[in-house]
């Protein structure tokens, strides 16, 4: 979790997960950092909850075959933090 920026480790679900939030400055930057972080998770076949609405939008990462947490789960939580 220390090599991670502003991601908190959500226990209030079933799964355990890796959960992060920003407010955009508007419509079209959500939309932008969405499509973005859709792209990252294709590429790494690793594909998390991605919740938006108007300029909020919400980031949950768990590995769904383990019910918890992986390797790939901080990998993709890095590699968002790279381009947010």
């Amino acid at each position: 979790m220390t090599s991670l920026s502003g991601w908190t480790l959500d226990t209030q679900h079933h799964t355990p997960c890796l959960f992060k939030s920003w407010t955009l400055p508007s419509f079209d930057a959500a939309v932008a950092q969405f499509n973005q972080i859709a792209q990252l998770a294709q590429a790494q076949d690793h594909h998390p909850e991605v919740l938006s609405s108007y300029t909020q939008l919400q980031v949950r990462i768990w590995t769904h075959d383990v019910r918890g947490l992986t390797d790939k789960d901080f990998k993709l939580a890095r590699s968002i933090d790279n381009i947010t």
